[in-house]
C-alpha cells in the first residue's frame, strides 16, 4: 500500500504523462486523410493554346468550386464547348448538371474561364464566363435557387440569358479575371479588370440581395504613375490580385503583384477597406517593413517605416490606389527575380494576411545555373523557382519563410482557426516536364502544411496524390471553413492535346 508521498508522486507522474499526450495531440503534425473521389463529368473541356491547355481550374477562378448550404456547386466546360454548373447534396450525393446549350466556347484562351458566385441573402447563383479583354458574359439565376437547393429542379430554366452588363443599362465591354465574393452582411461583390495586361484598372461592383441589383460600380485600382528600375520607365501597368477576402474583422483585404507593360511582375503589394471597398488603407504601421533577418539569403532590402496612423490611399472610384500610393508595397520583390502573379491569399482567423507566391531569388539562381540553366528567361529558369510564404503579424510587419523545394504551379492556400496552414498545387511529374516553361500537363496533386505555433516555419509536403493531372489546384473554401474539409478540382491530363478528360472533386479531412 503506497503511502501519501509515494502517492502524491504516482499523480504527478500521472498528470505528467497526460499532459505530455495532451501536448503532441495539442502540437501534432497536421495531416490529411482522403475520403472521396468522384467524379463530377467524364468528358470535360481540354484545350490547345497560346497560354497552355487548362480551362478547367486556374487560380483566377474565384471559385470556380463553392459549397453554399450544404451543397456544392461547380462551373467547368465541357467537352461540347459549353459552360457547365454541376451541383450535389454534401457530402455523397449524385452530380446533377446543367449544361447551358444556348451558348458555345469557341477559343482556345485559357483566361476565359468560368467564376461562380452565391448570394446569401436571395439564393442567387451568378456566372460569369468566356471574357479576356472583350465583353462580360453573365447570367444569374432566379432567386432562392441556392436556398433551398433539394426543393429546386435542376435545370436550366432557372437561370436568366446571357447578358453584358450588371448595372442596368450600362453594358460592360472589357473584362478579365472575373471574382465573386461574398460580404459579410450576406451580399455580394463582384471585381474585374478592364484594359489589357500591363494596362488595366481593377473595378469592384455591389450585388444586393434585398433589390436583387447591382450598383456602385467603381474602379479602385488604376494603371496610373510612373515606376523605373534597372529595365526601363514606364507609365501604366496592371495589378494581378492573389485574392479578394473579408477578415472575421470585416475588412476587405487585397493583396498583388504589379506587372508593368514591359517585363514582368514585381514586388507585392497590400491594402485594406472597412467600407466596402471604397475607402482603401495602406498597412498602417511604422514597422511596414520585412525584417531582415526573416529575409536571408534572399537578399531584398526592407522597406522604410511609414506612418503610426492607418493612411487612406485610395477613395474609389475619385482617387484610386495608384503604384506610387505611400506604404502600399509591403515586400520588395525586382522584377529580376520573376514573381508570378495570381497565386495565393488567406487571411486567419486572428485576422493575420497570408501570402504565398513563387520566385526566385540569388541563391536558387546560383542553383539553376550549376544544374546548366543559367538566368536568361523572364520568370527564371523552373529550378530555380520557389514558394515562398508572406505573413503580416499583429503589428503589422510583414514576415518570410522560404520552402526550398522546387515550386510547381500556382498554389492555394487554406487556413483552419489553429493556424495551421495548407496549401496545394500541381507538382510536375518530373523536372523535365516543368522545364518546359510556365505550362506543364502531367502533374500531381501535391499537399504541403506548416503549422502556426512554429508561425510556419516548418512547411513540409505531406501528401500527394498521383496523377496526372492538368490543372492548377483550386479548393472549396466554403467547405474548408465550414467542415474542415479539403474538396480539390482536379481535371486528368489528356492521352493527346484537346481530348476530354475526366473531372473530379477529392476530399480530404485534416488531422490531427
Amino acid at each position: 500500500m503506497m503511502n501519501h508521498v509515494e502517492r502524491f508522486r504516482a499523480i504527478m507522474n500521472f498528470h505528467l504523462f497526460m499532459f505530455l499526450c495532451l501536448g503532441s495531440i495539442l502540437y501534432a503534425f497536421p495531416s490529411v486523410q482522403k475520403i472521396s473521389d468522384s467524379i463530377v463529368d467524364v468528358e470535360a473541356l481540354t484545350i490547345d493554346g497560346p497560354y497552355g491547355n487548362v480551362i478547367n481550374g486556374l487560380s483566377f477562378q474565384q471559385e470556380a468550386v463553392i459549397t453554399h448550404n450544404g451543397w456544392q456547386y461547380v462551373g467547368y466546360y465541357n467537352s461540347s464547348r459549353h459552360v457547365c454548373l454541376s451541383r450535389r447534396q454534401l457530402p455523397n450525393g449524385s452530380w446533377e448538371r446543367i449544361e447551358f446549350t444556348d451558348y458555345t466556347f469557341v477559343s482556345d484562351d485559357a483566361h476565359n474561364t468560368i467564376s461562380v458566385g452565391i448570394c446569401p441573402n436571395d439564393g442567387t447563383i451568378h456566372l460569369s464566363f468566356d471574357q479576356h479583354a472583350g465583353a462580360l458574359h453573365y447570367r444569374i439565376s432566379q432567386a432562392n435557387a441556392a436556398t433551398n437547393p433539394s426543393t429546386v429542379t435542376w435545370s436550366a430554366s432557372l437561370f436568366g440569358p446571357v447578358r453584358d452588363f450588371l448595372e442596368n443599362g450600362k453594358g460592360v465591354s472589357s473584362v478579365t479575371y472575373p471574382a465573386f465574393f461574398k460580404t459579410p452582411g450576406g451580399d455580394m461583390q463582384m471585381v474585374y479588370r478592364t484594359g489589357g495586361s500591363g494596362n488595366g484598372d481593377l473595378v469592384l461592383v455591389d450585388y444586393s440581395g434585398a433589390s436583387h441589383l447591382w450598383s456602385n460600380t467603381r474602379m479602385f485600382i488604376s494603371r496610373q504613375g510612373t515606376f523605373t528600375d534597372e529595365y526601363n520607365t514606364n507609365t501604366v501597368r496592371c495589378a494581378y490580385p492573389n485574392r479578394y477576402q473579408y477578415g472575421l474583422d470585416g475588412k476587405l483585404h487585397v493583396t498583388w503583384v504589379w506587372r508593368e507593360n514591359t517585363h514582368a511582375n514585381h514586388d507585392v503589394m497590400y491594402s485594406y477597406s472597412d467600407d466596402g471597398g471604397t475607402t482603401w488603407f495602406n498597412n498602417g504601421s511604422s514597422t511596414c517593413k520585412l525584417s531582415m533577418n526573416d529575409m536571408t539569403p534572399q537578399k531584398m532590402v526592407p522597406l522604410n517605416g511609414i506612418s503610426t496612423d492607418s493612411n487612406i490611399i485610395g477613395q474609389a472610384p475619385a482617387s484610386p490606389i495608384r503604384i506610387d500610393s505611400p506604404g502600399v508595397k509591403v515586400v520588395n520583390i525586382p522584377r529580376k527575380y520573376g514573381v508570378m502573379n495570381t497565386q495565393a491569399q488567406a487571411v486567419d482567423a486572428q485576422g493575420r494576411v497570408h501570402v504565398v507566391v513563387w520566385h526566385c531569388n540569388d541563391e536558387s539562381f546560383a542553383y539553376a545555373a550549376e544544374q546548366g540553366y543559367p538566368h536568361t528567361d523572364t520568370w527564371g529558369h523552373p529550378l530555380a523557382r520557389r514558394y515562398h510564404h508572406y505573413w503580416r503579424d499583429a503589428n503589422g510587419t510583414w514576415r518570410h519563410n522560404e520552402m526550398k523545394w522546387v515550386a510547381g504551379n500556382r498554389p492555394q492556400l487554406y487556413i483552419r482557426p489553429n493556424g495551421d496552414a495548407f496549401m496545394i498545387y500541381n507538382a510536375p511529374v518530373s523536372l523535365t516536364e516543368l522545364a518546359s516553361g510556365l505550362y506543364f500537363n502531367f502533374g500531381h496533386l501535391t499537399i504541403a502544411a506548416a503549422t502556426g505555433e512554429s508561425k510556419w516555419t516548418d512547411w513540409q509536403v505531406i501528401h500527394t496524390e498521383t496523377g496526372p493531372f492538368l490543372n492548377e489546384m483550386l479548393a472549396d473554401p466554403v467547405r474548408f471553413e465550414q467542415d474542415q474539409v479539403l474538396s480539390i478540382m482536379v481535371q486528368e491530363s489528356p492521352a493527346t492535346s484537346r481530348l476530354p478528360t475526366p473531372l473530379k472533386i477529392i476530399e480530404y479531412t485534416l488531422g490531427p
